[in-house]
């Protein structure tokens, strides 16, 4: 459920993986692991995806933050 919002955000935002990753200054490795357990994500990773236009409303539910 998480992986396909996320990926549905990239596809409207028109970013690529590795653009992500660059973003993130993570690597595809660590950005899938993400993907598959989103509680990984740091908050500082948070806040950049949602500065960068990323709609965090159900994602950050999935967080619980």
């Amino acid at each position: 459920m998480f992986e396909q919002h996320f990926k549905g955000e990239m596809k409207r935002l028109k970013l690529k993986r590795y653009e992500v990753c660059g973003l993130l200054n993570c690597t595809m490795p660590t950005l899938k692991s993400r993907l598959k357990n989103p509680k990984t994500f740091t908050i500082g990773e948070v806040l950049l995806l949602q500065r960068n236009e990323f709609s965090l409303g159900q994602i950050t539910e999935n967080l619980n933050i």
